[in-house]
């Protein structure tokens, strides 16, 4: 077993003027933001909205996939068009299965060829929908053999752009989808070699989990999230708790860590709830408390300006942090407001899914940025 415990830890601290076009910590890069809405024509087919998007991804050819839990089918948008242009129909079982749980996250190659993730494993289809091999970790004696007792691998994660390699996580206490890890788990989906990289940052996970223990009930729990980003030879960690991002170098095999704390943001939640609770009223009410508390966004990449943009919340409202690509921050603006959503970037914009009475909608921000 292949692990790599490897920190470098780089303190940066800036301070960003909040106001609209107001300068940043770089003194020649001027920012403002449009906001528009368009909407996608259907054609008259039912949309599937109910999980706010959950797990679609966007292609290279700007072409949206979407799984529609209801009709069982993968949903194609386009974006240049704005319309649904094409289905892709599954069964639970037989050649086109992909079992009964359905698909939590997609995944699709270059060459047009899916992976779909669910609670029971992964499974990898053609570009027509064919199942070709399903994938389950915790049967694979190859990959069993790598691991240490009591670690499972998640089976949400990011394939590459060949189909070859999977990038996820591992946890030695559970698999709880994007709220449980330990650090990076990396497959040959070739060779079934795994490497384990241990991301010290992600033990911020459960430092601020609401476990609620209340009698004759199952134990219930709130917790963080954290996301990946895949950005050429970069994995990018984030997560909800602290204000930092941890990027391992594929090529390198090198951990860096850079933490952040500014005017706008502090450096983590500060923590001010109470952690474990025996009534629902308890529960909610510290729920409530967290919900005012920072929570830090997933980094999303600008390849057009190669800029990270990072959406964090504070009490509920949007704030938008602009980083380099050696992760210094040069912006931050507040003034989003209720910014949540499935997010990313498209030709230099980041679009926000909307339920606009039941149509699907994006708000689409175009960030204006000068450097004088």
């Amino acid at each position: 077993m292949n692990r790599v415990i490897l920190l470098l830890i780089l303190l940066a601290s800036a301070s960003c003027s909040s106001e609209k076009k107001a300068d940043g910590e770089n003194k020649n890069f001027q920012f403002s933001y449009e906001l528009d809405t368009v909407y996608i024509d259907s054609k008259g087919e039912f949309l599937f909205l109910n999980r706010g998007l959950a797990g679609s991804t966007l292609t290279n050819e700007d072409k949206l996939y979407t799984f529609n839990h209801p009709k069982y089918r993968i949903d194609i948008i386009d974006l240049d068009t704005r319309e649904l242009i094409d289905t892709i129909k599954f069964e639970k079982e037989g050649p086109t299965g992909i079992g009964t749980f359905g698909v939590d996250m997609i995944n699709i190659t270059d060459s047009g060829e899916l992976f779909f993730s669910s609670f029971t494993g992964l499974r990898h289809v053609d570009a027509n929908g064919i199942l070709k091999r399903s994938l389950n970790w915790d049967g694979d004696e190859r990959i069993q053999e790598q691991l240490g007792t009591g670690e499972l691998i998640s089976f949400d994660g990011i394939i590459s752009s060949d189909g070859s390699k999977f990038y996820g996580t591992y946890s030695g206490k559970g698999r709880g989808g994007s709220s449980m890890a330990d650090g990076l788990a990396i497959i040959d989906l070739n060779t079934f070699e795994l490497k384990l990289i241990e991301v010290p940052k992600l033990a911020a996970l459960e430092e601020f989990t609401i476990t609620a223990e209340i009698d004759g009930m199952m134990p219930m729990t709130k917790g963080d999230n954290f996301s990946l980003l895949l950005n050429d030879s970069k994995i990018i960690i984030s997560q909800n708790s602290i204000n930092s991002v941890s990027v391992y170098d594929i090529e390198k095999d090198s951990l860096l860590t850079y933490d952040f704390q500014t005017d706008l943001l502090p450096d983590q939640k500060p923590g001010k709830f109470e952690r474990k609770v025996a009534t629902m009223e308890g529960y909610e009410e510290s729920a409530r408390a967290r919900a005012k508390e920072p929570n830090f966004g997933k980094f999303m990449y600008d390849f057009e300006r190669q800029l990270y943009y990072r959406i964090s919340f504070l009490d509920q409202k949007g704030i938008l942090s602009i980083f380099d690509t050696d992760f210094n921050l040069i912006h931050e603006e507040a003034g989003l407001g209720d910014y949540h959503g499935f997010k990313f970037i498209r030709d230099g914009k980041i679009y926000r899914f909307i339920n606009s009475n039941d149509e699907m909608a994006f708000e689409v921000l175009t960030p204006k940025i000068n450097y004088e």
